[in-house]
């Protein structure tokens, strides 16, 4: 019994099927077939019974499979940390950030630290607000960089830092009726309107789009989710609904207009925060990075 015949009762359990498990492990099904045998024979049972087509678990198969799926992902998150750890004595920094920081902020204060420390690398992965602190969280980055969320109950082992402040928007297409008005967008004509919005969570411009509306008495009608700014750029260029933007973002797209509203009072920004763990002792050169962009934010206030 090894790692590789236990992935392939796990991969078999999973699709109930030999030819398509055999074809996700680019394995022929005669191999597949001889090592889950020789799995049975070993344990002294059978594991999967035809059911039709498929197979199915049998009861010794069910109880053997729990125990398979936790050790194997163990093992995985045991390959994923040692990976890291030798990334990190490469000097990898490793950051989860806003779609919208690829083209703007990151770039400088990159190329300004690695001025500073040539031999510095980072991998960024771009996401929305909920996903970059589940990064962090997990300890899949060492920083992140997102928006409005509060340090709270899921979310207390993270510390986070204001940054500055980002101007919104409503886009829309150039058809929409919104697109034509001189004035401002009053809140309660918002109702019913199709929102394009990130992956629905309550963070983030999500959370801001929630409150604008709450105070007049309805939810946002949701239409469609977008995982990055190009998917909700993209669709709501195409007519399918309007959407909570940065401004600058959208300023010099053709085919989006950016309308004022009338918010009530209400500010109308995203917070951007650098987020990092308060349990975990950050790695010198992500620390650096970290200390750099905060200083900067304390020498540049708004």
């Amino acid at each position: 019994m090894n790692y590789q015949s236990l992935l392939y009762f796990k991969t078999v359990a999973e699709l109930q099927h030999y030819t398509k498990a055999a074809n996700k492990l680019y394995i022929t099904q005669p191999t597949l077939s001889k090592v889950i045998r020789n799995l049975e024979i070993e344990l002294g049972c059978n594991l999967f019974q035809k059911d039709g087509r498929n197979v199915i678990l049998t009861r010794y198969g069910t109880a053997f499979y729990d125990y398979v799926s936790r050790a194997l992902n163990e093992i995985d998150d045991g390959i994923a940390t040692v990976r890291h750890m030798v990334d990190m004595e490469k000097n990898i920094i490793f950051i989860s950030a806003l779609f919208s920081l690829y083209s703007k902020f990151l770039p400088d204060q990159i190329l300004q630290f690695r001025h500073r420390f040539p031999n510095s690398r980072f991998s960024i992965q771009h996401k929305f607000t909920t996903a970059i602190l589940n990064d962090v969280l997990e300890k899949r980055s060492e920083l992140g960089l997102c928006s409005n969320f509060e340090p709270v109950g899921k979310y207390a082992p993270l510390v986070n830092f204001h940054l500055y402040d980002e101007p919104l928007t409503i886009i829309v297409s150039k058809s929409h009726p919104f697109a034509q008005r001189d004035d401002k967008i009053k809140i309660p004509e918002l109702k019913g309107e199709p929102f394009i919005v990130y992956i629905w969570t309550s963070l983030g411009t999500n959370k801001i789009l929630t409150d604008l509306c709450a105070p007049y008495g309805f939810e946002p009608n949701i239409s469609l989710e977008a995982y990055s700014d190009h998917g909700v750029m993209g669709a709501v260029a195409a007519g399918d609904g309007i959407a909570i933007m940065p401004k600058a973002d959208c300023l010099n797209i053709p085919s989006l207009v950016c309308v004022d509203v009338d918010t009530g009072g209400l500010p109308f920004v995203r917070t951007m925060n650098l987020v990092w763990r308060a349990d975990d002792p950050l790695p010198p050169l992500a620390l650096s990075f970290r200390d750099m962009l905060i200083s900067e934010a304390n020498s540049n206030p708004e």
